[in-house]
């Protein structure tokens, strides 16, 4: 069992090490670092995302996304956009940034393509990746709740 677990959490963190770099690399191209990548695509995504919003779906505390989002601004790929009371401020790429995102998602699309034979297999892979995080997290949500009681 002992070995199937250190087999399971070295794959993991060999796969999360090389999204990393490839994140790395291809965003050096554009004086970004890997994590910007994931601010720029869920932009993209989202069309506009609130602050708080940032930090829900990057899983991430305010300083790191304070920091990237002011660096991001700076860089011009992203602007903020607020209300006229300024009681709901959202984040937008800027064309810019929006030509960036762009070129992500085909690269990204690339690369897939370099990893599964079709949709079927990468809908499997998905499917399975899925319900170990769902698993793992009701083991963990488990665990919390009898150290909290």
């Amino acid at each position: 069992m002992l070995d199937r677990y250190e087999k399971f959490t070295s794959l993991i963190n060999k796969i999360h090490k090389n999204i990393q770099r490839i994140k790395l690399l291809e965003f050096k191209k554009f004086g970004l670092k890997g994590s910007h990548s994931d601010f720029i695509y869920y932009l993209g995504k989202h069309e506009e995302l609130t602050f708080k919003e940032f930090c829900k779906v990057l899983n991430a505390d305010k300083a790191f996304v304070s920091r990237n989002l002011a660096l991001l601004r700076e860089k011009k790929l992203i602007k903020e956009k607020s209300d006229s009371d300024r009681s709901r401020s959202v984040f937008i790429l800027t064309a810019k940034g929006n030509k960036i995102y762009e070129l992500g998602i085909k690269r990204t699309e690339e690369i897939c393509k370099e990893l599964f034979i079709d949709d079927l297999e990468k809908g499997e892979f998905y499917n399975n990746l899925e319900e170990i995080s769902e698993r793992l997290t009701k083991v963990g949500d488990k665990k919390d709740d009898k150290n909290n009681n």
